[in-house]
């Protein structure tokens, strides 16, 4: 039997658990073998879930909230640091990932922010880059490759998180609902915790929980769910459980984030 991109993943996850037979594992591998861009993802998706098992749970209310807001303070200190030296940074960045399509764009956006009379602000120059990295973004989560479109989502994660563009927070729903890259899909939801304290980000978490067919995105919408303490994921997570979409490797994870969340 042939696998398909599905399957291969499905028998990753259970060789995971110890559920693989010696059979099943021989055709993982030939497929992986001829698959290199997915055995990629799937290694370095298993070293994110390796990492997450060692987060503590967690326990009283007053601990994860101390824990969010300082991963929160985190992202905005590092956030604020690359205010400094930006156009270094840019023109290293566009040197790694330069496409003809999109340079233009971005030569025209520097020269509007470099070489324009000095009337210009600090203010207006950091808005004149917050929008060439909008456009940026926006162009590059339309790109057929997965690897520009993780991009995509990296420089959106890049724009200020108070008061996020709306454009710029749908273009990650959208992508974190509808990607066919699961890897896109996870870096789209790391994107958007990152905008945990927004109301409409975390309806619209709650709301991907049923559009996620894949057990990886289950669990790491289970994993954020609690980080956030969405206790109003409780209901999805149960209509998920009542459908066809979740497996047996997945099922307990689902119930013991449901525990977790009543508990909060």
């Amino acid at each position: 039997m042939k696998l398909t991109e599905e399957q291969a993943i499905q028998y990753w996850m259970d060789k995971a658990q110890g559920h693989l037979s010696e059979d099943q594992e021989q055709q993982l591998m030939e497929y992986l073998a001829g698959n290199p861009e997915l055995k990629a993802e799937l290694e370095q998706n298993q070293a994110l879930w390796s990492q997450l098992e060692k987060l503590e749970r967690p326990a009283p209310s007053e601990a994860m909230d101390a824990r969010f807001d300082g991963w929160l303070h985190g992202y905005a200190a590092a956030a604020a640091g690359q205010e400094r030296g930006w156009q270094e940074r840019l023109t290293v960045w566009w040197r790694l990932h330069w496409q003809p399509s999109l340079a233009f764009l971005a030569v025209g956006l520097l020269v509007g922010a470099l070489v324009l009379p000095g009337s210009q602000e600090p203010e207006q120059l950091a808005q004149e880059v917050k929008d060439m990295k909008k456009m940026l973004m926006l162009t590059l989560i339309e790109q057929p490759q997965a690897q520009e479109r993780i991009k995509a989502v990296s420089l959106a994660s890049e724009l200020p998180t108070k008061n996020p563009d709306q454009v710029v927070v749908q273009a990650l729903v959208t992508t974190l609902n509808q990607d066919p890259s699961i890897n896109v899909r996870l870096s789209a939801l790391e994107a958007l915790m990152a905008y945990g304290e927004n109301d409409k980000v975390r309806r619209a978490l709650i709301q991907s929980i049923a559009r996620q067919s894949s057990p990886l995105m289950q669990v790491a919408l289970a994993d954020a769910m609690v980080l956030l303490q969405e206790k109003a994921a409780v209901d999805s997570f149960n209509q998920l459980l009542d459908s066809a979409q979740v497996n047996e490797s997945v099922e307990s994870k689902i119930k013991s984030t449901i525990e977790t969340l009543k508990a909060i």
